[in-house]
């Protein structure tokens, strides 16, 4: 089972990230804000974090410093739905992928599977 952590509020890209996880064996976990997803990467353990950089509570780039203190090899990708002036920020920080805006179904399909054996099914 692949455990897929998505820190986001935004009901479109949620749809959009349950849609591309469609095969058996990936979880999803989903948090609605910043503080949510930083106590579910504190108690549990993802093979990735799919963050909206736009998440209520935390900025995008402070909540991927938190999730690399929690876990420094965790492959991040992050989603925008508007230009981030913050990139080379959370390039530096080791984002893995940024889905610039407006990230297709496609594009979220991919950088979910990468690293992850497209299986499906999605639990939240």
């Amino acid at each position: 089972m692949h455990e897929i952590l998505i820190c986001s509020a935004n009901e479109d890209l949620l749809t959009a990230l349950h849609a591309a996880s469609g095969a058996e064996g990936v979880r999803l976990t989903v948090c609605r804000r910043g503080m949510d997803a930083v106590r579910a990467l504190t108690a549990l353990s993802f093979d990735r974090l799919i963050l909206d950089l736009e998440i209520p509570e935390l900025d995008g780039p402070f909540l991927v410093s938190i999730a690399r203190r929690i876990d420094p090899h965790l492959p991040i990708v992050a989603v925008s739905r508007g230009p981030v002036v913050q990139e080379r920020e959370i390039q530096h920080k080791g984002v893995a992928h940024h889905l610039a805006p407006p990230p297709t179904s496609s594009e979220i399909a991919q950088r979910i599977a990468l690293g992850v054996e497209p299986v499906g099914g999605c639990v939240s």
